[in-house]
Order: structure tokens, then sequence, then C-alpha cells
């Protein structure tokens, strides 16, 4: 009787089991899904403190369109003298300087000086003035949009002007260095512009700061002294110069440290700090002094070696202007031809510019003003202009008055490289000599002509050309 008991309630348990178990919810086996649904989610990203209202100066719209007036006035000024610097990379950095900082640097001061009386405009000077910023962070943000925008248009203009010199010069490189230095100084003359607007409380600020820009970055061009070069404008180089490795980075020191000591000198705790980036700016100011009359530029021998060519004379270029043989040497064509089997004649017509032109050659000066984009656009006068040098060389002194082989002189030239219009009557009439000269080279066999070109071209080099007789 005991057993069966047992037995009954043994099998109610058994039974009552699955009950119990059914009103328990059913844990399904955690999966990847589930685990990572489970898992902790990453906070908000954090951004640094000065990024996002950095971000925030920068896309309002004041900065962008002062970056992008910069750049439209800046490529509309490269553009209209695209022929000046469209020839070698010395040419293009003079022009992307003197534009960008003769005409932006006026422009992002004064936009900067507007930017500078922002919060006494909108009467907030007062409220900014209680943030945790510092009063040196505050005015860093502020800046920025007038500084950097300006900065960007400059830089934009010289990528342009770069890419399309790259067509047309024929040696050398860019000079990167001096872009950064006046990128430099244009950034300056912003945050200059930028406390000049926070100091003075007027809303005509801006025009005189602009004109004060102006005056302060030309007015030293006019000066002779040693302070001359102090102005990052001036530039005097030559298109076989090449800079001192040295100028680019004290520029830049110069004109970054009178900056940022007068932003410490505004806007730090401890105003002390400002004398590090003054004594840095005395520093680079003493040496730029020291550059004297020559400038920051010194002659490249290998930019005024000669590329010469096959002819008789031969035509030679500095490398500078290689692109511009071919179109000399067709120019010369007619010139060659005429003085080709003449004893005495020039043995190379080269650029008067190069130092390594002979007392037996013939020299052209101002290729530049001869060509377009390494075109020639005026033939008839580089000829004109190198049978001048052969006839009457510009080595030789000038004659004190009018003598009758400068009559002889002006015949030879006409007559190796006439200039058509030249005999219009409303010059005149030609002298006597002229005339006879000029018909007698035009009608004399060619074997006497030869004769007496060669004597004459002898004359002519020796500077006695009064020795010469008519033919």
């Amino acid at each position: 009787m005991t057993g069966r008991k047992q037995q009954e309630t043994s099998a109610v348990r058994g039974s009552a089991a699955p009950e119990a178990g059914a009103d328990r919810p059913v844990r399904a086996p955690e999966g990847p899904d589930r685990t990572a649904r489970n898992a902790p989610r990453p906070g908000p990203r954090r951004q640094r403190p000065f990024r996002g209202p950095l971000r925030a100066e920068l896309t309002r719209w004041f900065g962008p369109v002062v970056g992008a007036t910069v750049l439209v006035t800046l490529l509309f000024a490269m553009a209209d003298k695209a022929d000046r610097w469209l020839i070698a990379w010395v040419s293009t950095t003079d022009h992307l300087r003197t534009a960008g900082l003769l005409l932006g640097g006026p422009l992002a001061a004064a936009a900067a000086c507007w930017q500078g009386g922002r919060e006494r405009r909108r009467g907030t000077a007062d409220l900014l003035a209680t943030m945790p910023r510092t009063p040196l962070r505050r005015a860093l943000l502020a800046a920025a949009p007038t500084v950097l925008w300006p900065v960007a248009g400059y830089l934009l203009t010289a990528a342009v002007c770069l890419v399309a010199t790259w067509r047309y010069a024929s040696y050398g490189r860019p000079w990167v260095s001096l872009i950064a230095a006046d990128a430099t100084a244009l950034g300056a003359l912003g945050v200059l512009g930028f406390l000049a607007g926070r100091v003075v409380p007027w809303r005509l600020a801006p025009p005189l700061v602009a004109v004060s820009t102006y005056l302060a970055l030309g007015l030293p061009g006019y000066s002779e002294s040693a302070v001359t070069w102090l102005s990052p404008v001036l530039d005097e180089s030559f298109f076989t110069d090449r800079p001192l490795w040295w100028c680019a980075p004290v520029s830049m020191m110069w004109t970054a440290g009178l900056a940022g000591a007068a932003l410490l000198a505004y806007a730090a705790r401890r105003r002390v700090v400002a004398l590090v980036p003054l004594a840095a700016a005395a520093t680079a100011a003493a040496l730029l002094m020291q550059l004297g009359t020559e400038g920051p530029w010194r002659p490249d021998p290998a930019a005024a070696a000669l590329v010469c060519d096959d002819g008789t004379p031969q035509v030679c270029a500095s490398r500078v202007h290689a692109r511009m043989l071919p179109g000399a040497s067709a120019a010369l064509a007619g010139l060659s031809a005429k003085l080709r089997g003449v004893p005495n004649a020039p043995v190379r017509v080269v650029e008067n510019e190069t130092w390594a032109a002979r007392k037996t050659d013939a020299r052209v000066s101002g290729w530049d003003t001869y060509f377009r984009r390494n075109r020639i656009t005026e033939p008839e006068l580089f000829a004109h202009n190198a049978a001048a040098d052969a006839a009457a060389p510009t080595s030789c002194p000038d004659p004190e008055a009018h003598s009758r082989s400068d009559d002889i002189s002006t015949a030879v030239v006409d007559w190796l490289a006439p200039m058509p219009g030249w005999d219009d009557p409303v010059f005149g009439p030609p002298p006597p000599l002229y005339t006879r000269t000029l018909t007698r080279l035009r009608t004399m066999p060619e074997q006497e002509r030869t004769r007496w070109l060669g004597d004459y071209l002898a004359a002519a080099r020796s500077c006695r050309l009064e020795r010469v007789t008519a033919p």
C-alpha cells in the first residue's frame, strides 16, 4: 500500500513539472544580433572645444564672400596682363606678388577691419566677455574668416597661374617659398586690419585701413634707403635671377612676427609674451635691411646659359627663353641669308642680357617685347634691331653729332633687314647719301657687295665707321 502511494506521488510530481515550467518564459540562446543589441551604446561623439566654433565662423557668409572677392580680383588682374608673365617662373612670381599684395592686401585688411568691429556693432562685446573662452581665443575665432579666406583665394589664384605658366616656361621651377611668403604677408595684413577694427570704433575705419595699407606697401618703392626691403611687395628681379634661399623664410618671420606681436599685445593675458614674436620680427627686419641695392635676387648662370640653333649665323637665346628660339630663327632667316658668306659677319645673334655674349656677336635686347607667349609678334622689328647691332654695335661709343657714317650705316641696316613703312613721306625725305648707298647695295654685283660689306663690318666691329667709304 505504501509503495503504491509513492508511485502515484512521483507520477503527480512528474506531470506537474512541465506545467510549472510552462508558466516561465523560455530563454532563447543569445545570438550575435541580440548581443550587439544589448551592448552599451557609445555616447555622442565629442568635438574639440575649438573645432566647432571655428567651423561655424569659417562657414558664415562673410568669410567666403571675402575670399571669393579676392580670388576674382586677382584672377582678373592676372588675366589682364597674362602676356607679360606667361614667360618664365620669375615673371609669374613677380606679378602674383604685386597683384596679391597691392590689390588683395588692402581688400583683406579692410574686410578684417569690418570683421573686427562686429561685436561692437551688434552690442555683444560685454556678453562675449562673460564667456569662459580667453580673449585670445575669442580674437582668433573672430579673425579667422577674414584671415584664412583671403589667403585661400590668393593660393588658388597662384595655383591657376602656375599651371598656366607650366605650358610656356622654358627653364626652372616655380618659387613656392616666395608664394608662401606672400600668403603669410596677406594673412598678416588681415590680422592687423582685424585689430584696427577692434581698436577703432568707427564705421569708416575699413576704407581708411585699405588706403593706409596700399600706401604702406607701395610708398617704400620710392625710397632708396635700407627700409625699402621691409615692404613685402618690392622685389626687383630679372628673368635670369634666382632668390636667396633665406629670403622667403625671413620675410615670413618679419610679417608673421609683426602680426603675432600685435595680436598678443592686444588679447593675451600676459602681454609680455608679445616680446617673443616682436624680437623675431626685429631680427628678420635687420636681415632684410642688409640686402642692399641688389635686393633678394642674385644672378643665375644656369638660367643665362645660351641655347643656340644650327644656323649660320647662329641664333642663341638664354635658357629661360629657349622656347622663343624657333620664332627668333624664323624672323632672322632673311638676315642670316644676306650675312652668309660675308667676311667679318657676326658669328651669332644673341640676347643682350646674357653674360655669354662675345665681341663677334650681334645682340638683341628685350626679347620679351617681341614675343607673346613664346610666339614672335614683331619679326621685322626683331630682325631690324639685330641688323642694327651688327652694322653699328651698341658697344661702341655714341657719336656726339650726326656724321656721314650714320647715313651709310642706316642704309646698311635697311638693306639687311628692311622695315615696312619706314620710307613713308611723313617722316621727310631721306638724306641723299643714304639713298645712294641703299640703291647701290641693291644693284651692285654680289661679289662686290660681299667684299664691301666685309670691310664695313670689320670697321663697325672696331668702332671705326668714319673710315668707311660709300659703295
